[in-house]
């Protein structure tokens, strides 16, 4: 159960860092769109923006897992 309980642990905190990550990539193709779209005009700002989107959705859903995970760590404690 120890062991068991070790890689859940280890499971959240990498939960969290691809979360961070998942943000930080989403901010800069944001960024990235906003700049295509508005100071120099191109159409690929519309894709970066729907790749920003997707990134902001993937990191929600993780932080979902990442919630699911942490109610059963504290259950078990």
């Amino acid at each position: 159960m120890e062991d068991k309980a070790k890689q859940a642990e280890l499971k959240l905190k990498d939960y969290q860092r691809f979360i961070a990550a998942l943000l930080i990539l989403s901010c800069y193709l944001y960024m990235g769109a906003v700049i295509n779209t508005y100071i120099s005009p191109s159409s690929d700002g519309v894709i970066l923006l729907y790749l920003s989107l997707t990134s902001v959705v993937s990191g929600i859903i993780l932080y979902f897992q990442k919630y699911r995970i942490e109610r059963e760590l504290e259950n078990e404690r």
